[in-house]
């Protein structure tokens, strides 16, 4: 329908390259099986160009506390296979120096500087990975309580100078890494009633290569995909006019994007987002979320399990077969189950 639709309105299709390179997955939350399984299933569905991965003391791949600094951590053997596996890696990274502190009041200069040295660390050890490294932050405008953003805007400040120290000494030692630097957002300008990180902070930071706006916002819960598409195709010429015109970058990720699979069967919706999003000129876009995560609930109260693309078994969900032909991926193989998962192959065999 929506291929009929674009075809017949003169609205343009994004292209089998344009998904497999600007199209990635988001890895969070309770992992069947780590991270090198969660590559090999990020794979499978055809996303091959690029992923996302979240690090710091919050959360950990493993399931297991692990408050390392950022530059250990990303040592590890887990951590090293997926940055290696993708040509572009955002990596939402929180540092162990500040632990979070900046969320309650201003940091001192000691804790401004441990964070900026273990930026600088971890950006040493991304760039001896090759391929495209980019950091960031989560929903600023989430991240940060409305009354600490001068004490979060010194606090990223810290961070982005940290990457910048970092990517003078890897260009020194000729490292084969490119790391860059994001600010992630979820309130656009002239959002009613909610201010803006992008407009507030962002404008104010030093060292930004792009804007990411988590789209929660912008997707109408009662909308068709021919209405995402038109929202998507203003809001993303919006944010880039917006970043020319206060000297940021002008380039944007869309960093989430996602609805449940059980409530919207087809996914027509999302590859109208995804679509209009491409034409419009973002360069990267990260689905929500790899796995589904039962037991979640969203900010009503209400069943957030059903965003994945393979349920807890590894098994393809209906979300994930469909995403799966967008990158004209080979038919999956039912071969990689946790014991005997008969309904998860199953679920695979159905819906080939």
């Amino acid at each position: 329908m929506l291929a009929l639709l674009c075809a017949a309105s003169g609205l343009r299709v994004a292209t089998l390259q344009e998904y497999r390179s600007k199209l990635g997955m988001y890895v969070w939350g309770s992992l069947p099986a780590g991270l090198e399984a969660a590559v090999a299933d990020a794979k499978a569905l055809g996303a091959t160009g690029a992923a996302r991965v979240a690090i710091g003391p919050s959360w950990d791949p493993s399931g297991k506390k692990d408050d390392s600094p950022l530059d250990v951590k990303i040592r590890r053997p887990d951590y090293r296979a997926f940055l290696a596996a993708f040509p572009v890696v955002m990596l939402t990274a929180y540092d162990s120096a500040s632990s979070e502190k900046y969320k309650w009041g201003r940091l001192d200069a000691k804790q401004l500087a441990a964070t900026t040295a273990e930026f600088r660390r971890f950006t040493l050890e991304l760039a001896k990975t090759p391929g495209r490294k980019i950091v960031s932050n989560w929903e600023f405008e989430n991240d940060c309580p409305a009354d600490k953003w001068l004490a979060c805007q010194e606090y990223y400040q810290a961070r982005l100078d940290g990457v910048e120290a970092g990517r003078r000494e890897a260009k020194a030692r000729k490292l084969p890494g490119q790391v860059f630097t994001a600010f992630e957002f979820t309130i656009v300008p002239g959002f009613a009633g909610r201010p803006s990180g992008l407009v507030d902070v962002a404008t104010k930071l030093k060292g930004l290569d792009f804007i990411s706006y988590s789209c929660w916002w912008s997707i109408g819960f009662d909308a068709d995909a021919a209405k995402v598409y038109r929202d998507f195709a203003y809001v993303v010429p919006l944010l880039l006019n917006f970043d020319k015109e206060h000297q940021l970058p002008a380039r944007l990720i869309i960093g989430e994007f996602g609805e449940y699979w059980d409530q919207h069967p087809t996914a027509e919706r999302m590859k109208a987002l995804v679509d209009a999003s491409i034409e419009a000129g973002a360069e990267y876009l990260f689905n929500w979320v790899l796995y589904d995560q039962p037991g979640n609930k969203d900010e009503w109260g209400r069943d957030a399990s059903h965003f994945g693309k393979y349920d807890r078994d590894r098994a393809l969900t209906p979300q994930g077969h469909l995403i799966r032909n967008w990158f004209g991926a080979p038919p999956p193989t039912p071969a990689r189950p946790r014991g005997d998962n008969r309904k998860g192959v199953a679920a695979v065999e159905a819906g080939r």
